[in-house]
């Protein structure tokens, strides 16, 4: 675990995946919250009858419903959803001690307590699957280096850039090329092109290939591909100048990693704006979606890879 933890893109996902898991903490508690306020409220209204509707708004609905002693008694309700048609007989909780305190299906506390529900259980879902992929990860990804003997390949250091996210690969060069996805270091920068390297397995049929050069572990960010990855291209030079050598020695901080990755959040707002008009969840929903999705992009593009240079 030492040796995993001294890994820089080891160190990165685990901020990532602990940046997820607290937002899913925050979600998780909010939710439960606004679970038990509703879950107090609909345990007042323990009696049931039957009522019908009397008259309607654009968001409330007012019902009559028989008493247990015979008299009738009306409730306006708020709804969280289309109001049901005029004359319609649904079912009614209410409380015995105030009957004008009542609920219908599709009344907010009943909506509430289920939308709360549902989002509560999505953030243990997302907090576990999230937890999976990184076990899963770390150990198909970070194992040492193999004892077999490591193969002499020339590689050409290359960086593709497919919408917001920027990846370095490694691009043998042997007769059928393969593209290996590694790990970003700041060595790559300096890269010559083509380098020496050691690689670790067989390009050919392994999905994932760990590399050594200069005495450097370059670990694989994904499958090795046998076609060239989509989007822009850009190749180090044959041999480095001086502001890459001067770069190639500079380490990069995690803080800066996070700038670079801020673009993988653009999207958030839009799909927690989404969520938020077909849910009708309003500002709360696109709080939640939005802070959820953005997360989620950094620590997709930690466990992609992404390239700060």
């Amino acid at each position: 675990m030492k040796r995993l933890l001294g890994l820089r893109p080891v160190r990165h996902i685990a901020v990532t995946s602990a940046l997820v898991l607290a937002v899913c903490a925050g979600i998780f508690l909010l939710q439960y919250l606004e679970f038990s306020h509703a879950r107090d409220t609909l345990r007042e209204l323990s009696a049931r009858a039957t009522a019908t509707v009397v008259r309607t708004g654009d968001d409330t609905a007012a019902v009559e419903f028989p008493l247990p002693d015979g008299k009738n008694a009306t409730a306006t309700i708020p709804l969280d959803g289309a109001p049901p048609k005029t004359g319609a007989r649904v079912p009614v909780g209410y409380d015995p001690a105030r009957p004008e305190r009542a609920v219908i299906p599709g009344a907010s506390p009943l909506v509430a307590a289920e939308r709360a529900s549902i989002y509560a259980t999505a953030s243990v879902v997302a907090a576990l699957l999230v937890l999976a992929v990184d076990v899963v990860v770390l150990v198909t990804r970070f194992r040492l280096p193999l004892r077999t003997a490591p193969r002499k390949v020339l590689v050409r250091r290359v960086k593709f850039q497919r919408g917001v996210l920027t990846r370095s690969w490694l691009e043998t060069g042997t007769a059928q090329p393969r593209w290996l996805p590694v790990y970003f270091s700041p060595s790559l920068i300096a890269l010559s092109s083509p380098a020496e390297a050691e690689v670790y397995g067989d390009p050919s049929r392994d999905r994932r290939v760990t590399v050594r050069i200069g005495g450097e572990t370059l670990y694989p960010a994904g499958p090795a591909r046998h076609s060239e990855p989509r989007g822009r291209r850009t190749d180090n030079p044959a041999e480095p100048d001086e502001e890459r050598l001067a770069a190639a020695g500079r380490p990069v901080s995690l803080p800066r990693q996070f700038r670079v990755d801020l673009p993988v959040f653009v999207a958030a707002p839009f799909a927690g704006l989404f969520w938020a008009l077909v849910d009708g969840t309003g500002v709360p929903g696109w709080l939640v979606v939005t802070t959820l999705i953005g997360a989620a992009g950094f620590w997709w593009a930690s466990l992609r890879g992404s390239d700060p240079s």
